[in-house]
């Protein structure tokens, strides 16, 4: 005899979902000598010191054009137009950006470097800026700068990714079968949840199968929300593929429930009656069901010669109820 509880079940499988983003080589360290610190935050910013060499700090600003050559009074071309463009943007500078280095722009780095604390020269030599496609950005140094390493120049200095985003999930082809194709993934970054379903498929060369997703209405999984993503060409996050959906309400021991030749379910109550019953969901020798109340006691029979001549109407061999949780969903983990 058990009382019916209200109790939650469901089945689902814990899987890793990789997301990949393209990341590419967007500036090269133009100065020689020792690295003498780095410094790059979990989100850059225009003016922002990624490292430094015989601690002449290095800072990204936002532009297309690779730095090439020191900048000083006389020059013009599309690197002095970007570089009026970055101090026009910080406030420093209040003329035209024609791409004509001359008095005004000299004035401009001079303000800016006061406002930096560093020397004031008038000229930015090259080395000191790099170029970055967009900011504020997660950026990565390259291999060659860490503090201590010696650098000549030429060595590939910043990555930052292209913009691409990308998640997978990559399963076995027993998974596969278990996972219904309009299923519902849950992907967990930290204190974040995004919602997925499944997209194209592609058999890898290992026999594995892999899976594009995307949100429900087509778009990145991560949303607005992709800013957060740490700025690495592989990250892993946890997932939750429902296959089976949560069901919530009165629920008992799957052994309780019998079923006639004819598909009714029913269940035997305390008192001897026969109440006839719909099972709403099963999982893990739990059974949730329509037509009983929370604090009713039902009989549950072991012996399967007892069960009226048919089959167990939630799907699954007789369990103790105390093997499910109550008040909490059950799930079947597996690793990909």
């Amino acid at each position: 005899m058990v009382e019916v509880v209200e109790a939650s079940v469901g089945r689902s499988l814990s899987l890793n979902v990789t997301v990949r983003q393209p990341v590419a080589v967007v500036a090269t360290n133009h100065l020689a000598g020792t690295v003498t610190s780095v410094d790059v935050g979990d989100e850059v910013r225009p003016g922002d010191v990624l490292y430094t060499v015989d601690t002449l700090p290095v800072r990204a600003v936002v532009g297309q054009t690779p730095f090439w050559r020191d900048l000083v009074p006389g020059f013009d071309g599309a690197d002095v137009r970007q570089l009026q463009q970055v101090l026009s943007d910080l406030g420093h500078y209040h003329g035209t950006v024609d791409g004509r280095y001359q008095w005004d722009t000299t004035a401009a780095v001079e303000a800016w470097q006061r406002e930096l604390g560093i020397p004031v020269t008038g000229t930015v030599r090259l080395g000191e800026l790099v170029a970055v496609p967009r900011l504020p950005a997660r950026l990565t140094l390259g291999e060659a700068i860490t503090a201590g390493a010696q650098v000549s120049g030429g060595e590939p200095a910043v990555y930052a990714t292209t913009g691409e985003i990308h998640f997978r999930l990559v399963v076995s082809t027993m998974q596969a079968d278990l996972i219904p194709p309009d299923a519902t993934i849950m992907v967990r970054h930290g204190d974040l949840t995004w919602e997925a379903v499944l997209g194209e498929s592609s058999m890898g060369n290992d026999g594995n199968l892999e899976y594009e997703l995307t949100a429900p209405d087509g778009g990145l999984v991560c949303g607005d929300e992709c800013g957060q993503l740490p700025a690495a060409e592989r990250t892993t996050l946890r997932a939750q593929v429902t296959i089976v959906p949560e069901i919530t309400g009165p629920a008992v021991p799957v052994a309780a429930v019998r079923t006639d030749p004819d598909g009714t379910a029913w269940v035997r109550m305390a008192d001897g009656d026969r109440r006839e019953v719909t099972v709403l969901g099963s999982s893990g020798g739990v059974a949730v069901l329509d037509g009983v109340t929370v604090g009713d006691r039902v009989q549950v029979f072991e012996d399967p010669g007892d069960r009226g001549g048919g089959e167990d109407a939630a799907g699954g061999p007789p369990a103790a109820f105390g093997a499910a949780p109550v008040d909490g969903a059950v799930h079947t983990d597996a690793q990909p």
